[in-house]
């Protein structure tokens, strides 16, 4: 049950940086016309919405690497990061219809990458602040 709730809080985030780039995306899509001009269509708003969602969830299957004890936390990330990017250029590719272009990926690469520091940023940070937390109870109870 804790797998199910840890997956579906992990989708939730997908959503909340999935809207965030929409946001972004839709504010440059205006070329520096009114922002208020702006429009998108519903079925392409839920796409979003599921697409963040189930990055979110990937996200999260992914991260069960970091549960091998007998890798190295650097192997862990590389592999990690390599496997989520795998997916990610898949998704680029299907949404450019199997158009492949070094652009594509590129342009992949680079929204990849600042999706993977902020996930993953998020995600050492917390781990950093649990690891602080744990040794100052050792500490206090000495």
């Amino acid at each position: 049950m804790k797998t199910f709730k840890n997956m579906v809080i992990s989708g939730l985030v997908g959503i909340g940086i999935g809207m965030i780039w929409m946001a972004v995306d839709l504010v440059l899509s205006v070329n520096g016309q009114s922002v208020e001009n702006a429009k998108m269509f519903v079925s392409s708003f839920l796409f979003w919405l599921v697409a963040s969602f189930l990055i979110g969830v990937f996200f999260y299957l992914a991260s069960w690497i970091f549960d091998k004890d007998q890798w190295s936390l650097r192997k862990q990330v590389v592999v990690n990061f390599f496997v989520c990017f795998a997916a990610w250029l898949l998704l680029n590719l299907y949404l450019n219809n199997w158009q492949f272009s070094w652009t594509l990926v590129f342009s992949a690469f680079a929204s990849f990458v600042i999706m993977y520091v902020i996930a993953y940023g998020l995600y050492f940070w917390h781990l950093w602040k649990d690891v602080k937390k744990i040794n100052q109870r050792l500490e206090n109870s000495k």
